[in-house]
């Protein structure tokens, strides 16, 4: 993660379901993936990172390269997987 002054942070609260998948599918390079293992515990099941915008955006990018790859079925239409990938998307950019 970057120190620069000028670099706005982000926090990002991932449920329990995010969370399996990411130990899980084991596509994340191993700092990102120390990252989520290391995540500060909240009361109930979430987890919660804090990060720096570039790191929030290097996460962005590998859900999105993952979402290329697995996220869509024969139709076109987003799977289970994909809506994760899409979710998590959306969670990073905040």
């Amino acid at each position: 993660m970057s120190g620069n002054s000028t670099t706005r942070d982000c926090t990002v609260r991932l449920s329990q379901a995010a969370l399996t998948y990411l130990s899980n599918t084991k596509f994340l390079p191993a700092d990102l993936e120390k990252i989520v293992s290391d995540a500060e515990v909240t009361e109930g099941k979430e987890r919660i990172l804090k990060l720096d915008r570039d790191t929030a955006e290097l996460f962005r990018d590998e859900f999105t390269s993952r979402l290329a790859r697995v996220g869509f079925g024969e139709d076109y239409e987003p799977t289970r997987e994909g809506k994760l990938l899409e979710e998590l998307i959306d969670r990073f950019a905040k």
